[in-house]
């Protein structure tokens, strides 16, 4: 039988440190994760905002146009001009 041997302590100081730079790497993923999985769920509801937002202009646009006909309307004057 071959005879069992050590490393010595400088290798296995080394071999500690790249397992702790390791873990934490795989840490840093677990994080990002967590982290991608938060943006997602907040993407998600900025996208079902946006949509309601657009029913809401569009009817606001069609009601405004029904009452008024087409045109423009400057916000800073409060000035609607028709269109010909």
């Amino acid at each position: 039988m071959s005879e069992n041997k050590k490393f010595t302590t400088e290798e296995v100081t080394s071999l500690k440190e790249v397992q702790a730079e390791m873990d934490q790497i795989i840490i840093r993923f677990g994080q990002i994760a967590i982290n991608r999985e938060s943006l997602t769920s907040s993407e998600n509801q900025l996208r079902q905002t946006l949509a309601q937002l657009k029913i809401k202009e569009k009817n606001l646009a069609e009601s405004l146009t029904e009452k008024y006909g087409k045109g423009t309307f400057d916000l800073e004057t409060n000035e609607f001009q028709p269109a010909d």
